[in-house]
């Protein structure tokens, strides 16, 4: 390839993303030039949609080409020809080979730049000529960059040529930017094929910040940039170049807007330049709104600030932005601005000098609602201010208490920090960033949070504010540090606050609390619960009045004490109702834990989630997702407990809160060993034991110590199932866990009683039974009753696996352990050699495990049944097998809807007889009535 272009090229070092259909073209293009047939194509796009780096890329790719290049220039646009000047130098050896009258013009339009209209055509043509000339050795590519800057002799006569390549061994490809033209005019290079380039897909941007980002650059701050490029492959790429190493790896915050680069910048606002001032003003004021209505624009350029320099001309209206919409630059939709590159609007609120910039800002302060948009006048009033001002200041932290009820934290804790900045008074500041502090930890913003707090804390002078900002210092460092270390810091700081304000107090004592807990420390617990209890007085508010009776309620079951217990729990549950704030519907969802009452658990946590969402709230997401899994567990909801484990996996890390990270990564243990994963299940809980030793996690540590429990009782390995969950019986904070003590006895009952440890199995039965008849669950009725079967024999053990059954068909709500305890009786019956009646309860133990994807309770069930000489229910083991044949012709009429009295007249026996038989039948397929008979044989 011959390069014969005007300036040196630098190497392409950046590959083309997301622009495959244009290579496409050019690849064309330039396959039609060497078989004879010539092409040409124009590439529009916005500035930095990477046009020239197209024609770079036919460049590259052109092969043995001949490569003819130019650009335009806006300082040369009023020279006739000295685009094609520039363009042609390389080949105008070849002029000698033109007729005289065409080389003659040719040089003299070169040169002297002089080109009359009779002398167009002739001129043109002579172009062609040329480069035709030019190609006869080998194909030849024409680049022409910025079309729309070359002078309009050049630009014709180079069109000219580019509609008459057929029959050549000519590529002409060009490039304009976008809107050059008004609609009703023809375009740069009419009559040549247009291929516009849009934004880049996001996927795209990624991409390319991936070719060319260090690689340590942080997934967040990635998609903050692709974020902010809009499809804009420059805009991206300069972003990042200004960066320090600590932006990039998100240790810092980036910029706020991230400032576009100067080449880029000035591009973008070359036509806004070019607009009357009218127009400007109009446009500068949009960019700094959002979604600015038009009239509110024009009330804001009619309303000068005092002072300010008189305008001449006629008064702001629509049409002052007609302009500005003949280049494409704007629309109006309806009564709104809208910019058609979003990036011009970054760049005309970066190109414009500060002062303009204030007084813009304080012009849409004057027009903009502090009602029903607290945000954008909280922004504008403090932008346009030009030095802290206590009265504004005020007005703006009562935007952020409006902005938090309309938009969320997020949104208060950003004007919050914009009333600090003008707040004179020093405390005043430290109050005012304490509280953007707080809002931002609950938007699930943690790093934010941190550096606004470090900003406040110098700046504190009174106990009081220093006991708050200890306060909110302790609440986000709970959510990723040690639980014992932050109850220790959430006591101190309530503690201290008790002087100062009680509410506040109570609030960091609830949370030691709840980090206690976390931690499985009950000490701790009711240290923190014996100082917050008093501080509520029978007059307070609802939620005051729930804390207590919830920290009561969990230090009193804690000692064991269920009995006295249960009415505290109960009355921190009636006090929730209505009630929306994530924390308390959290509070009460434990609260019905404690009580068993799983229905409840599922209702409470899932409206704590929905609430923290639309509250934008995301901080208390994560704890509401893993207590709802918990009641997802119990109702034996498995699939949908993986769901939500993911789902509060995700809102854990995104929201930087490992500690309920860990106790999501143990509920999706569990759900594997439901599953009878082995090797994820074990994989999760290593995870999580790692987790929970570094921030001593008592209750995840348990959970995942539950899970591998129970994936070993599914695999047969009683004896690791017992010894697992014995080791939570003495495992203190930090290890373990009391309520799941309580909660696992099931399990280890049936363990202990595997492995012939009857004594720990009595002992813990003991303890469970007696919390399930305080608190009178159904389902934790059930599971008491099952131990208790398993802890007997003969007659008594059936009694027993029977009302369990009751109790599980009652509750309706626990699937999973109803067929659990039909795989146990199933089993306790097989032993007692009644082989027909345990056959039914495996059938539909084994359909219920299958359901559920339970492969090893599945594989459990089966050899149950096997063991009884079939493994698959079907003609020759039928239900009534066990039955005599009396019994059987008796059961069948009985199901087909007879009466006692039309079986015995169809038998030939006494109604009295017929009934006794009922009662043997009834008992040997363990069923309760007709129904059940007609529903198992029909």
């Amino acid at each position: 390839m011959i390069s014969v272009t005007e300036r040196d090229r630098e190497p392409q070092s950046v590959r083309l993303r997301g622009r495959d259909t244009e290579r496409g073209a050019l690849a064309d293009a330039l396959g039609d030039a060497r078989s004879g047939r010539g092409a040409a194509l124009l590439l529009t796009g916005g500035p930095g949609r990477g046009r020239s780096l197209l024609l770079d890329h036919a460049h590259d790719t052109a092969g043995d080409f001949t490569v003819l290049r130019v650009a335009g220039v806006r300082t040369e646009t009023d020279l006739p020809c000295s685009g094609l000047q520039r363009l042609l130098r390389p080949v105008l050896s070849g002029l000698d080979r033109l007729p005289a009258s065409q080389r003659d013009l040719l040089r003299e339009a070169l040169t002297r730049g002089v080109l009359t209209a009779a002398d167009r055509y002739p001129l043109y043509t002579a172009v062609l000529e040329l480069l035709s000339e030019a190609s006869a050795e080998r194909p030849l590519l024409l680049c022409v960059d910025d079309a729309e800057l070359l002078d309009p002799a050049s630009l014709d006569a180079l069109a000219f040529a580019a509609r008459r390549l057929t029959g050549t061994r000519i590529a002409a490809a060009f490039t304009a930017r976008d809107g050059h033209t008004a609609p009703t005019e023809p375009g740069p290079v009419p009559g040549v094929t247009e291929l516009v380039l849009a934004p880049l897909e996001d996927r795209a941007v990624h991409d390319l910040l991936t070719d060319r980002a260090p690689a340590q650059l942080s997934p967040r701050v990635r998609e903050e940039l692709v974020r902010a490029a809009h499809g804009n492959p420059a805009a991206a790429l300069g972003f990042l170049s200004t960066l320090s190493p600590e932006q990039v790896r998100d240790r810092e915050p980036l910029p706020e807007p991230l400032p576009l680069a100067a080449r880029l910048r000035s591009a973008l606002l070359a036509p806004y330049e070019e607009l009357p001032e009218g127009a400007r003003r109009l446009l500068l004021l949009g960019a700094l709104a959002d979604a600015p209505p038009v009239h509110q624009l024009l009330d804001a350029d009619r309303d000068p600030e005092p002072h300010a320099p008189s305008r001449t001309g006629p008064a702001p209206s629509v049409s002052t932005l007609e302009p500005a919409e003949e280049r494409d630059l704007v629309r109006v939709d309806g009564d709104t601005l809208v910019f058609l590159d979003p990036l011009l609007r970054e760049a005309v609120v970066q190109g414009a000098p500060a002062g303009r910039l204030r007084g813009a800002h304080r012009a849409l302060a004057g027009v903009t609602d502090r009602e029903h948009a607290p945000v954008e006048f909280a922004r504008h009033a403090a932008c346009g201010a030009e030095a802290p001002d206590a009265e504004l200041a005020d007005r703006i932290s009562a935007a952020a208490r409006r902005a938090k009820h309309l938009s969320g934290p997020l949104a208060a804790s950003r004007t919050h920090e914009r009333a600090a900045a003008l707040s004179p008074d020093p405390d005043e500041r430290a109050c005012r960033l304490a509280t953007a502090s707080h809002e931002s930890h609950l938007a699930g913003e943690p790093e934010r949070a941190a550096r606004l707090l470090a900003r406040a804390r110098p700046l504190v002078v009174s106990d009081r504010r220093r006991a708050v900002v200890d306060l909110i210092e302790a609440e986000f460092q709970t959510c990723d540090s040690n639980a014992i270390d932050s109850a220790e810091r959430l006591y101190a700081a309530g503690r201290d606050l008790i002087p100062h304000d009680r509410w506040l107090a109570l609030r960091a004592l609830v949370r030691s609390a709840d980090s206690a807990s976390y931690a499985g420390d009950p000490v701790r617990h009711a240290r923190a619960a014996e100082l917050a209890v008093p501080l509520v007085r029978p007059d307070d508010p609802p939620s005051m009045r729930l804390i207590a009776a919830f920290l009561e309620g969990c230090t009193v079951s804690f000692r064991g004490d269920y009995v006295n217990s249960t009415p505290l729990l109960r009355e921190a549950i009636r006090l929730s109702d209505g009630m929306t704030a994530p924390s308390e519907l959290v509070w009460a969802g434990i609260c019905g834990l404690r009580l068993g009452d799983a229905p409840f658990v599922r209702t409470a946590t899932s409206r704590a989630a929905e609430s923290a969402r639309s509250r934008g709230e995301l901080v208390f997401v994560p704890s509401a997702l893993a207590f709802l899994v918990f009641s997802e567990f119990w109702s034996g909801r498995f699939p949908s407990a993986a769901g939500t484990a993911l789902a509060g996996l995700r809102a854990s890390r995104e929201s930087g809160q490992s500690i309920w990270e860990a106790q999501n990564l143990a509920a999706l243990a569990m759900v594997a060993a439901i599953q009878g994963d082995v090797d994820t299940c074990r994989i999760r809980a290593r995870a999580v034991a790692a987790q929970a030793g570094e921030k001593s996690l008592g209750l995840p540590s348990a959970l995942a110590s539950w899970a591998q429990a129970v994936l070993e009782l599914s695999r047969g390995n009683a004896a690791d199932a017992f010894f697992r969950l014995r080791s939570l019986v003495h495992a203190g904070p930090g290890h373990g866990h009391p309520t799941m003590r309580l909660v696992t006895a099931p399990h280890f009952v049936e363990a202990a009683v595997r492995t012939g440890k009857t004594g720990w199995a009595r002992a813990s039965q003991a303890g469970y039974r007696g919390w399930a008849e305080a608190v009178g669950s159904r389902s934790a009725l059930a599971l008491a009753a099952r131990g208790d079967g398993l802890l007997t024999t003969g007659e008594e053990a059936v009694d027993h696996f029977e009302a369990a059954l009751d109790l599980h068909r009652a509750c309706g709500d626990d699937d999973v352990e109803h067929a659990r305890t039909q795989l146990l009786f199933g089993a306790s019956l097989r032993r007692s050699r009644l082989p027909g009646r345990a056959r039914e309860h495996l059938y539909n133990a084994l359909e219920t495990f299958e359901r559920f994807g339970a492969r090893l309770w599945v594989r459990q069930t089966r050899a149950e049944l096997r063991a009884i000489g079939t493994a698959e229910r079907g003609p020759q083991t039928p239900a009534t097998s066990d039955l005599t044949a009396q019994q059987q012709q008796i059961a069948q009429l009985v199901a087909e809807g007879a009466t006692n009295r039309e079986v015995a007249a169809h038998m030939f026996i006494s109604p009295r007889t017929v009934e006794h038989h009922l009662r043997g039948i009834f008992r040997k397929l363990n069923i309760r009535s007709r129904v059940d008979l007609a529903r198992l044989l029909n």
